[in-house]
């Protein structure tokens, strides 16, 4: 039940699209009789069928979650595993026609794995201290799901990822990026325990077999980015592949308990495999780009933040996220290599420029 603020925002974060727009059009019915009627009684009406719009939210998710908690009591006879919210729900549409939907599960490994210190992440000490890393360092206000989530969401997915029924197939779906590369390592980790068959959907080459056009030129950098019906031929494609071998889950393992290990923050591809760099190992890049905007302006103009981070995120090939490209475009004007104009709440708030000793 929503009885407070705090108690909403989570409730905001839970919501998937669909049901946001029908909760902005209960709003909108609602202010519109409101503004109709523009009495006083009307006034209070609508502010009381509001908080009973909220009210309902909070019930018919709890029903989901009973209907939910139902479904996970029986065993799942296929488990597919994404690496963020964004390619999972893809996933989950390519896969609503494929039979067999009652025993399947879909989870997340949702979290920023091309930045921040990784450790031990089953440990809970470890995972607070990455945790914090990344909230001391991401803007709170356009990624407050991470806050909100907290630690012990992070904790049951690894319980739930560790304790799969060794007779379920699991699949893992994954794009050749830092993020998404770390993220299977990171799972595979989890599943060293388990005896369970393993397959491995590696969305970006795959992409170039099946749909490559050799009139446009187009790679595929995040399993996000593929539509849903492109997702589903890549499943019938592979599902009579071979599992992960078991001399290739090893190998996996090895490869994260020595990515684990790396004290560098900031994880990039190069050459098809992961290599971890300091933070700063993309503020010469960030730094060229706004040298390429700015050409295109008056020397002393200010560049909106978000025009910045678009353009870094335009050209840059690497998977580390806009949240962390404005952190460094922070620590630059920090460092006096670029100056800053507004107030640093968002991206969209506040404009930056190189500074008078960069433009010469």
């Amino acid at each position: 039940m929503i009885e407070n603020v705090f108690d909403f925002d989570k409730e905001l974060y839970r919501m998937n699209e669909e049901e946001l727009r029908s909760l902005l059009r209960m709003l909108y019915l609602g202010a519109d009789m409101a503004v109709s009627h523009q009495t006083e009684e009307h006034s209070v009406d609508f502010a009381v069928s509001v908080q009973r719009i909220f009210e309902g939210l909070g019930e018919e998710r709890n029903r989901k979650q009973a209907e939910q908690q139902m479904l996970d009591t029986q065993k799942p006879r296929e488990i597919h595993i994404a690496i963020g919210e964004s390619p999972l729900g893809s996933i989950k549409v390519a896969m609503g026609s494929v039979p067999g939907r009652v025993g399947r599960r879909f989870y997340s490994m949702n979290d920023y794995y091309a930045i921040g210190p990784l450790g031990d992440l089953t440990e809970k000490i470890v995972l607070q201290r990455r945790h914090l890393w990344l909230l001391e360092r991401l803007h709170l206000s356009e990624h407050g799901n991470y806050a909100i989530k907290g630690v012990d969401e992070l904790i049951q997915l690894n319980n739930v990822m560790s304790s799969i029924d060794e007779e379920t197939r699991i699949t893992i779906w994954y794009a050749n990026n830092a993020h998404e590369k770390t993220g299977l390592l990171f799972a595979i980790h989890l599943l060293r325990n388990r005896k369970s068959p393993v397959y491995l959907i590696e969305t970006s080459e795959l992409y170039q077999e099946l749909f490559h056009n050799p009139d446009i030129e187009y790679d595929v950098w995040r399993t996000g980015e593929i539509v849903s019906e492109k997702l589903l031929a890549m499943w019938n494609h592979c599902v009579n592949a071979e599992p992960v071998s078991s001399e290739e889950r090893k190998q996996m393992e090895q490869e994260w308990d020595s990515l684990s290990k790396q004290q560098d923050h900031l994880r990039i591809m190069k050459d098809s495999k992961i290599h971890s760099v300091s933070e700063d190992g993309i503020d010469d890049f960030i730094m060229q780009k706004v040298r390429d905007l700015t050409l295109t302006r008056q020397s002393d103009e200010f560049i909106i933040c978000a025009r910045v981070v678009g353009e870094v995120l335009g050209y840059l090939e690497q998977t580390v996220g806009d949240a962390f490209i404005e952190y460094r475009i922070r620590q630059l004007v920090l460092q006096g290599r670029l100056e800053m104009e507004g107030i640093p709440y968002a991206m969209r708030y506040y404009g930056v420029r190189l500074a008078s000793k960069e433009r010469n």
